[in-house]
């Protein structure tokens, strides 16, 4: 699988630009500002219907305006695709392939396995729960539509929930069969999340440790832990413990909703006692190992979007990635930075073939 081409039309800073690419190594350079990032974040868009930094379609589009265009041409195995996705204002966001209307933008997630590795990752690391919570649903919805299609519905059924409590609140009275049938509703799906994702992490966990021992030579004991109340005490039995709290609270205080996943360095926090070069590290070795599970279980190698990755690794840790590249791990890499020389001067060291856009 590799993208072909993109096309964008008042997208961001772009007015207008299309790009074809290589089936290995593309590199984006040019000064801070001029764009590079924009153009992976059409990419991400290509494969997710949304952007990697800004949920508000609208904020994307060409200096304030109304409408935009990302278009990719991508060749699979034994055919090629057209995707078009266009956003109009008061209109919303149409998704086209090859001239068809998707109109349930789920159905199009993990046609396009892609894994992106930007600075603002950190927010995993810095940020609550919910930033966690949407990694490990991101990655298993692009391998698993069931699952997807539960989270859909775990949502649905916990905002329902949620507004049943504050009309009993706001409005009198109290009906048990109405909130026990939101009740079981809710732990049928969140029973499949805790399931799934406790799956993920058994998967993941072991490719992690491999990647952050390359990153760190082995020098310290890094760790990624699946927590979630649902293990300790099933869901139906946790609705009920707390159903008291979620009435004087007017929300569902419990759930697979307050899912984490918890990062240790030594046994430590990482956010607290983690170094800087430990905290790019462990992210690295994170999105590396995010790679490798949607690698096997998509049976294609995604697309690996790398921005300002010259900023997280120091010369050693480089050079084997771009031996990587070169061996051909990766399959199709779409790459940022500033300087153009030093790219140039990776690639010529470990024999990579790659094709350069300035910006």
């Amino acid at each position: 699988m590799h993208l072909a081409s993109l096309l964008l039309q008042q997208f961001k800073n772009y007015e207008s630009l299309q790009l074809e690419f290589g089936l290995g190594l593309n590199c984006f350079t040019g000064k801070n500002g001029a764009g590079k990032t924009n153009i992976l974040d059409a990419i991400h868009y290509l494969a997710f219907t949304k952007s990697y930094f800004n949920a508000v379609d609208q904020q994307n589009a060409f200096f304030g305006g109304n409408f935009f265009v990302v278009e990719g041409v991508l060749n699979q195995a034994n055919h090629e695709e057209k995707i078009r996705i266009v956003f109009q204002k008061g209109y919303g966001k149409t998704l086209l392939l090859n001239g068809n209307e998707v109109t349930k933008f789920s159905e199009h997630i993990g046609s396009v396995p892609l894994v992106m590795i930007a600075p603002g990752d950190v927010a995993l690391i810095q940020e609550g729960s919910e930033e966690r919570r949407k990694f490990m649903d991101q990655v298993i919805s692009q391998c698993d539509a069931m699952y997807l299609r539960e989270l859909i519905q775990y949502n649905r059924i916990l905002d329902q929930r949620n507004k049943l409590l504050k009309d009993f609140h706001f409005n009198g009275g109290f009906n048990r069969d109405l909130l026990e049938s939101f009740n079981q509703q809710l732990v049928a799906s969140g029973n499949y999340l805790f399931s799934k994702r406790t799956q993920f992490i058994e998967k993941l966990e072991p490719l992690f440790l491999q990647h952050y021992a390359w990153l760190s030579g082995d020098n310290e004991q890094a760790k990624v832990k699946y927590e979630s109340e649902l293990a300790r005490v099933p869901f139906d039995v946790l609705l009920a413990q707390t159903e008291s709290a979620d009435l004087d609270l007017l929300r569902t205080t419990r759930g697979a909703h307050r899912d984490d996943l918890i990062f240790t360095m030594d046994g430590n926090p990482l956010k607290k006692f983690g170094s800087q070069g430990q905290q790019k590290s462990f992210l690295i070795a994170l999105k590396l190992a995010q790679f490798d599970y949607l690698a096997t279980l998509k049976n294609t190698k995604p697309l690996l979007l790398l921005d300002d990755i010259f900023e997280k690794l120091d010369q050693y840790r480089l050079a084997k990635l771009f031996a990587w590249i070169g061996e051909g791990k990766f399959g199709q890499v779409f790459l940022t930075d500033t300087q153009l020389e030093r790219v140039k001067i990776m690639c010529e060291a470990n024999k990579v073939e790659a094709r350069f856009f300035e910006i």
